[in-house]
């Protein structure tokens, strides 16, 4: 079951992609439900009473508390970076202003019904993702960690350092043999340093930040590497 808000002060609106939705997950068989809301700040206050969405469609000129401004509370305020964020808007001239907020997608109204579809397909192949797991031991001890919650490995000798968003794990192991056991949004761009590719929150040539704050060094010989699946990325051809 993903549960789904859309925050819009036009009732409209509103009421026109919940529609689209209904259509949209009975045509990919999954079940949900959607939750509208009609301004930023009863938004903001059903979050920080501790509920959560899979995916929020958020208007960004609303009235007072603008979508930008909702989408900064869920990343900064409540350190929520697995919901999935959409904008909407009238304008497209927004679009660059979004991108530390990390949205799944931007959308321009009026919404167009294969626009939504195809932000509503890549958010399911997204969650699918994190059912992917990565074992490891420690000792005897064998353990299971949701890819999705992993940051960054750092490799340290032969030992490894898991960094998820609260805490870190250490085990003993090679980053090489690690990198083969983990899905494709991982990239490696330093000996001693893989990251998640949907954490890093900006490139550099010379390092990457990534969403928690740390800063990683991309070595001499991984720079083309990097470079090269940013491009494939930005062109659409996967990660």
């Amino acid at each position: 079951m993903y549960r789904i808000a859309i925050c819009d002060d036009e009732i409209n609106v509103c009421t026109g992609l919940e529609e689209m939705l209904q259509k949209i997950m009975q045509e990919f068989n999954v079940q949900f439900e959607i939750e509208p809301w009609f301004s930023g700040e009863r938004l903001c206050q059903d979050l920080d009473a501790g509920n959560r969405y899979e995916l929020i469609f958020l208007d960004i000129q609303m009235l007072t508390l603008n979508g930008i401004d909702v989408g900064k509370l869920i990343r900064n305020d409540l350190n929520d970076f697995k919901t999935q964020i959409v904008y909407i808007s009238y304008h497209k001239d927004y679009a660059i202003h979004l991108f530390k907020t990390q949205p799944l997608d931007f959308l321009v109204k009026p919404l167009a019904y294969d626009a939504v579809k195809d932000v509503i397909r890549t958010f399911l192949k997204l969650e699918e993702k994190k059912k992917v797991f990565f074992e490891y031991h420690i000792g005897k001890n064998y353990y299971k960690q949701p890819c999705d919650d992993i940051v960054y490995l750092q490799s340290d000798d032969k030992k490894i350092q898991m960094i998820l968003f609260q805490e870190k794990k250490e085990f003993y192991g090679k980053l090489k043999t690690i990198m083969s056991q983990l899905p494709s949004n991982f990239l490696q761009i330093h000996q001693s340093f893989a990251v998640n590719q949907d954490y890093v929150k900006e490139y550099a040539y010379e390092k990457v930040t990534m969403i928690n704050g740390h800063t990683l060094s991309i070595s001499r010989p991984y720079r083309n590497i990097v470079r090269e699946k940013l491009i494939r990325k930005k062109e659409g051809g996967g990660k």
